[in-house]
């Protein structure tokens, strides 16, 4: 179970809002995952669970911050807890307000997606960094914790290097590797991090 946070502030309520990121996120990558099926089928269409994704996501994203806010507030530092505030809810921000801006076509998607991407990173360094200090703090158990540096961690890692495999020559075989090694990091962190919200969402409320 978590660790000494019987005492802490908020712990019932970051338990249900992590339970609710969970589910609206991994509903969020559900819609995604339709969306591109029909994209890659003889069928096309599927434009709606494109716009269902973008909605959801953001309404996942949203619902993450009194879950940021709780695991800030029980960072030891006070340093550490203003750099974890500002990272977590600068990120969250983009993302809860970048896809209803698409949907209604305040934005393109050329300008929507790369700043997207770039907030979902800053998203993925909170969650390295807030579980490493989590972790090393005696806030969440070892493996929750280290779940989460992974995803997070794992999925910058992932986008960095289908950024790179960019720069390589369309025609060269290294492209497809390097588009392969990235897409599949941050596909497993795509995919991860709802669940690691989830399994929070569970500790917390054990607690």
């Amino acid at each position: 179970m978590v660790v000494s946070t019987a005492v802490r502030p908020g712990v019932w309520m970051a338990s249900l809002f992590a339970y609710a990121a969970g589910i609206t996120g991994t509903l969020a990558n559900l819609f995604l995952i339709v969306f591109f099926a029909f994209q890659f089928s003889s069928l096309g269409g599927g434009a709606s669970f494109g716009s269902a994704n973008d909605l959801v996501g953001s309404l996942a994203t949203a619902v993450m911050v009194p879950v940021v806010l709780a695991l800030s507030a029980w960072l030891p530092d006070r340093r550490l807890r203003w750099i974890s505030r500002i990272l977590g809810l600068s990120a969250l921000t983009v993302l809860a307000v970048g896809g209803p801006l698409l949907v209604l076509g305040v934005l393109s998607f050329e300008v929507q997606a790369p700043i997207a991407v770039a907030a979902w990173m800053v998203l993925c360094l909170w969650l390295l960094l807030v579980n490493r200090w989590s972790r090393l703090s005696a806030i969440l158990v070892p493996w929750v914790a280290r779940l989460g540096e992974f995803l997070g961690a794992g999925t910058v890692a992932g986008i960095v290097i289908v950024g790179l495999g960019v720069l390589l020559p369309g025609a060269s075989w290294a492209q497809p590797v390097v588009f392969g090694i990235g897409g599949v990091l941050a596909l497993v962190g795509m995919l991860g991090i709802p669940v690691w919200f989830l399994i929070l969402g569970r500790h917390l409320g054990r607690s």
